[in-house]
């Protein structure tokens, strides 16, 4: 089966469509912009991460420079440290910058649309519409539990461009275009998900050469793959810290542990997403069902891919984005009937082509218009779960000094506050023993006494979320009183 390369675009539909027509892709990127921007505040501002993460970039704007060492928390201050995500952390300053929380919003919410705009675009290259937009709404509900503006987004369109620019080269039998480095070099400095690409990029290199139909095409692809893959390694390194961004990433999975403390990072919980269930339930028996039948290696990358949304509730977008564009065209080829037509026909097949280039600005314009509004008269704020913004008045009102033991959640929201962090989202910098110690410590099943810990590091003051138990203890401890709580933070005081 002939397949056209991800990067091009069918020149017969493109010449005899209208260039005011319509496509599902513009029309599904639209509609995910539009949704997640009317959402607000909620889901996408929801994460703490988000807070220093506009923090960082503005940091790098004010030094012009990247950070080495941490500057942010009392706790490990002076300690390496890099910002490997430090493109998107500029993206989400300049945002905020420009346009408060709204504007970041948007960014994110265009981001989303975007990305699955793509992905839809890309599937129909290979299937016909109907199967392409299932496994897109799919995507669409696996990724909504990570509807954040955070790094990661930004690095979704490069995910599916990198992974459709692999699935291409071993479905033509040759190496991936050299376009791809680009690709990684921007992929590197947006998010530490790349790491990921690389090893992908040496799933399908052995897929190629497995699949090699002789001695001479093995060679050939032999050659041309390690060529991009040693490629591929350079350029992951051209960031400001070469390849130090490699190495930090690979630590976050030496936390052990303590990865299983932050909620991201446990297990999903089908009980309260239940569609998740449900869409690898039916996705498990239309393979079986229908006798799919795939490589080796790529059989491989699948079940890897389950195992790790299974074991990582956050890889649900790598599952989503990456599983159907690895075997969208194997259905293709096992089953004829679901390959794309040349020409357009029925009502999915009408808007299944590229859109036309007025339909095209008309959208951009509009949105843009819609974008204006929503900044403007939105009023988008950061949720009071991740900003307690009356508690921290009050701590400014009062001139509470020293050191804060913090809840985690309101790390990021501190930084940006200017105030050093007992802990925060940066878990790479403060390794797996001190997020289990703070875990222990802040729920009272430490070793350590709780008053032991705050002795030791000489916290002068508490910050934490008003249903930790160690709020419970400090009421009754001697030396400290409560100065403040509402229905989300709660704040005691050593007395001197």
């Amino acid at each position: 089966m002939a397949v056209s390369s991800g990067f091009s675009v069918s020149a017969g539909i493109q010449d005899n469509r209208s260039a005011w027509t319509p496509s599902w892709p513009l029309a599904l990127g639209f509609l995910v912009f539009v949704w997640l921007s009317l959402h607000g505040n909620l889901p996408l501002l929801a994460d703490p991460d988000t807070q220093w993460h506009v923090a960082l970039g503005n940091w790098i704007l004010a030094h012009r420079a990247v950070p080495r060492v941490d500057t942010f928390s009392f706790t490990f201050a002076g300690e390496p440290w890099i910002a490997k995500e430090w493109l998107s952390q500029l993206l989400l300053a300049g945002a905020y910058d420009l346009g408060g929380w709204g504007a970041v919003v948007v960014l994110a919410a265009a981001t989303f649309g975007v990305t699955f705009a793509l992905l839809l675009r890309l599937l129909l290259r290979d299937v016909r519409p109907l199967p392409a937009i299932l496994f897109t709404a799919a995507a669409v509900v696996m990724v909504s539990t990570h509807f954040m503006a955070r790094p990661f987004a930004f690095a979704f369109p490069f995910l599916i461009l990198w992974v459709v620019g692999l699935v291409r080269a071993v479905e033509e039998r040759r190496a991936p275009a050299p376009v791809l480095l680009l690709v990684m070099v921007v992929w590197a400095n947006l998010h530490g998900g790349f790491t990921f690409g690389l090893m992908l990029g040496g799933a399908f290199g052995l897929e190629a050469l497995i699949g090699a139909r002789d001695a001479v095409e093995r060679k050939r692809l032999f050659v041309g793959w390690l060529t991009f893959g040693v490629g591929a390694v350079l350029a992951a390194c051209i960031t400001p810290y070469g390849p130090e961004s490699i190495l930090v990433t690979l630590r976050i999975f030496q936390l052990g542990d303590s990865l299983s403390l932050i909620s991201e990072w446990k297990s999903p919980n089908f009980q309260s997403e239940p569609l998740q269930e449900l869409i690898l339930l039916v996705g498990l028996y239309v393979a079986l069902s229908r006798g799919l039948k795939l490589p080796l290696m790529r059989l491989l990358i699948v079940i890897g891919l389950v195992h790790m949304f299974l074991r990582y509730a956050r890889n649900a977008e790598l599952l989503a984005l990456v599983a159907p564009l690895v075997v969208a065209p194997l259905i293709a080829r096992q089953w004829p009937s679901q390959r794309p037509e040349d020409e357009a026909r029925g009502r999915l097949g009408a808007l299944a082509g590229p859109a036309g280039r007025a339909m095209l600005a008309v959208s951009l314009a509009v949105g843009l218009v819609f974008a204006g509004g929503v900044i403007r008269f939105g009023d988008i704020k950061a949720p009071t779960a991740t900003v307690p913004q009356a508690a921290l008045d009050y701590v400014q009102e009062a001139g509470i000094k020293g050191r804060v033991l913090n809840y985690y959640g309101y790390g990021g929201y501190l930084i940006r506050a200017g105030i050093p962090t007992f802990i925060d989202g940066r878990g790479e910098l403060f390794g797996g023993p001190f997020i289990k110690l703070y875990a222990e410590a802040v729920s009272l099943r430490g070793d350590e006494p709780f008053e032991t810990l705050l002795d030791r590091y000489k916290i002068d003051w508490t910050f934490l979320a008003k249903n930790q138990p160690a709020n419970q203890l400090l009421a009754h401890l001697p030396g400290w009183r409560r100065a403040y709580s509402d229905d989300e933070a709660t704040i005691f005081v050593r007395e001197r």
